[in-house]
């Protein structure tokens, strides 16, 4: 199976990423991609800073299924060691630092947890609720970053018991406007 150029337009890739290989399991019913880079010098996440290649980690990235095979993204992540901030993994452009799916993937998962249960996505999606879940907490972190600050008038304090036993969450949400939004959960 030889569709480089094809997975590469898929996942949107362009230099110095390529895709190197292109494997069918048939009998793990999973695509598997292999991308590599050519790139020697590497930019720190944090900082920025350019330097060589310390070395790398293998990674292993859940993209969106293909024909009902799953597909799943491969490759060597560069790390390099910074001055600074020591020790770092670099950023691939298909997801995020500490996601195990791609970002297209993230995507349709997060418009599908939207429409059913998390128990009927993770079916769907074939994924784990915990997985689901992280899914979920990557999406709100996004959303907060996102969110611009505004003069608040009306606030509603709630809380509710979370599970079993006495445990409670504390609910702050903002009531001006049309459609309420959650503030902060503590």
């Amino acid at each position: 199976m030889n569709d480089t150029k094809l997975y590469e337009q898929i996942l949107g890739l362009h230099a110095p990423w390529t895709v190197q290989s292109v494997t069918m399991k048939k009998v793990e019913g999973a695509i598997e991609i292999e991308v590599a880079c050519a790139e020697t010098l590497w930019g720190c996440p944090v900082c920025g800073q350019r330097m060589h290649k310390h070395d790398s980690d293998r990674r292993r990235w859940r993209h969106m299924d293909t024909c009902q095979f799953k597909t799943i993204v491969v490759a060597d992540v560069p790390r390099v060691k910074c001055p600074e901030h020591g020790t770092q993994t670099a950023k691939v452009p298909w997801a995020e630092p500490l996601s195990r799916f791609t970002a297209w993937f993230e995507r349709f998962a997060i418009d599908v947890l939207q429409e059913c249960s998390t128990a009927g996505a993770c079916k769907l999606l074939r994924i784990s609720w915990d997985e689901a879940d992280g899914i979920k907490q990557r999406a709100i972190d996004r959303g907060l970053r996102r969110r611009k600050v505004e003069p608040l008038r009306r606030l509603c304090i709630d809380e509710k018991a979370v599970g079993w036993g006495h445990k409670y969450v504390t609910i702050v949400s903002y009531a001006d406007g049309v459609k309420g939004r959650v503030m902060a959960i503590e």
